[in-house]
Formats: structure tokens, sequence, C-alpha cells
């Protein structure tokens, strides 16, 4: 029997931690990174979803994932095209 599934990856198609975000999606738009406060903000203003792994958590609770569609198109609209 052959294994048919794709090999797992650890960024998820829907949601990554900031970390994740920054390591691969920003990476392809922005050089140099900005820093992690920068990046919050822009995401806030922008109103890019934020998920909580403990939703009912209002301080801490683990880190916050971000939607990785709505950060791309953020970028894309930001900066223009990518050159891939």
């Amino acid at each position: 029997m052959v294994n048919t599934k794709p090999n797992p990856t650890p960024l998820n198609a829907r949601c990554a931690s900031l970390d994740q975000i920054m390591a691969t999606v920003i990476s392809a738009y922005l050089c140099p990174i900005p820093e992690r406060p920068v990046l919050r903000r822009w995401f806030r203003d922008a109103g890019i979803p934020c998920f909580k792994a403990n939703p009912l958590a209002k301080k801490g609770g683990g880190p916050c994932y971000y939607s990785v569609s709505h950060v791309e198109k953020f970028l894309s609209a930001r900066t223009g095209k990518a050159a891939l």
C-alpha cells in the first residue's frame, strides 16, 4: 500500500504563529523583517483575525495565531507584487 498523504508541514494553511509567519510569509515580502511589536500593531490596525489557543484567557494563554491568507493579502496590498 502506498502512502498518498502529503508530508506534514510546520505551517498550517489557515493560521500560524507570529514566529512562523515571520519565517515564511513575511520573509518573502520584506527584508529586513520588522520587529514583533511593529507586526502586531500592523496586524491589529489592519483587522487581521487573531486566534488564541485558549480563547478564554485575557492575558497569557499561549501564542496568538494569525490568519495566513489575511496576512498575505495585507502584505501584497502594502508592498505590491513579490518577486518569487
